[in-house]
């Protein structure tokens, strides 16, 4: 299970995403640059074309973003403003497919271009298709407005695609319901229920098989070879991240881990590795400790004692562990354990 956690790449979105937002908080007259600036973000670093930035970057951005235009609903019309370029290679994609079940298979399949944040499975009923989204435990906490960009934008591509005013038959989420609901009602057209098990969107099956206005069989072919090679290219950039990660969790309850151990084991010096990681953005150190870090948050959700977790993450006593997750989330195990799921609105 465990291994399952930390087998893929680390969270990051693309930029192009950011598009995104920036059309709506143009629309509202935000002078982007100025805003970035403000919140310690140089404009440059989130402006190249198929870059990619840590979560962590892009939801402070989102968040300071709702926070800056005083919007509660800030992922709701962030989500107005999807487009296919707003979606980077994938958009382009499944603007060529020729149904709309089609292009949000291809979705599905390469949803990894413009992010791995948020994905999906579906769940078929009697004469509807459910569709639950969820982050992976690793993943940091997130406003609403994150699930709440994501179903508007899908809905809003939904439409764009098809040239049809299509809804969703319902839309649930897991966070409280908000004072008003008007924007809800008004974007998805549909019953929108708070307080659920899961954030999920519900279709009629009948929607897989309405054409895409603008497909194009060629360009298809051409977009998706492109995203095949977007995709390979990206996993050869993390291979040594994943390779290490791999050993650091094999090797979790030994208190001398160090990168010395993990380069022996891969047969290279240290320097080499050194050299590998950095050349994509990791540091050994970071990088053990940040799944040190999650590992023990997981735990502790799934109601691990505190010695269970000091035994499996190679620490050397109950107050190590103690001293070293205060350190890193600001509050000890049990004040983490007591308020696991925080609720932000902003």
């Amino acid at each position: 299970m465990v291994q399952q956690l930390f087998s893929h790449e680390p969270i990051t979105v693309s930029v192009s995403v950011l598009s995104q937002m920036f059309l709506y908080l143009s629309a509202l007259k935000v002078d982007i640059d100025e805003f970035l600036h403000s919140i310690g973000v140089e404009p440059a670093s989130v402006k190249s074309p198929d870059a990619r930035i840590p979560i962590e970057v892009y939801l402070h951005i989102q968040d300071q973003a709702a926070l800056y235009t005083h919007d509660p609903c800030f992922g709701l019309h962030m989500g107005e403003y999807a487009e296919a370029g707003s979606w980077s290679i994938l958009g382009y994609l499944m603007m060529n497919c020729r149904t709309l079940g089609e292009a949000f298979e291809k979705s599905g399949r390469y949803s990894r271009i413009i992010g791995n944040l948020i994905d999906a499975r579906a769940e078929p009923g009697f004469n509807r298709m459910r569709f639950i989204f969820f982050s992976p435990p690793h993943a940091p906490h997130m406003t609403r407005h994150c699930y709440e960009a994501t179903f508007a934008s899908c809905v809003r591509i939904l439409r764009s695609l098809s040239g049809l005013d299509l809804n969703p038959l319902q839309v649930t989420f897991i966070y409280p319901q908000p004072d008003s609901t008007a924007e809800y009602d008004r974007i998805f057209g549909c019953p929108v229920l708070f307080n659920q098990k899961h954030n999920s969107v519900t279709i009629d099956p009948a929607i897989a098989r309405i054409p895409v206005k603008m497909a194009n069989p060629a360009l298809l072919q051409y977009f998706e070879t492109y995203a095949q090679d977007f995709l390979a290219e990206m996993d050869c950039k993390t291979a040594t991240t994943r390779a290490v990660t791999r050993i650091i969790l094999s090797r979790l309850d030994d208190r001398s881990l160090s990168i010395e151990k993990v380069a022996r084991e891969m047969a290279v010096s240290v320097r080499t590795l050194q050299i590998r990681l950095e050349e994509e953005g990791v540091v050994f150190s970071d990088l053990l400790k940040d799944i040190r870090e999650r590992l023990a948050k997981k735990y502790l959700r799934e109601n691990y004692t505190v010695e269970q977790i000091t035994y499996l993450l190679g620490f050397s006593a109950p107050s190590v562990f103690r001293k070293a997750f205060k350190k890193w989330s600001g509050v000890t195990p049990r004040e983490y354990r007591e308020n696991t799921y925080p609720t932000i609105y902003q």
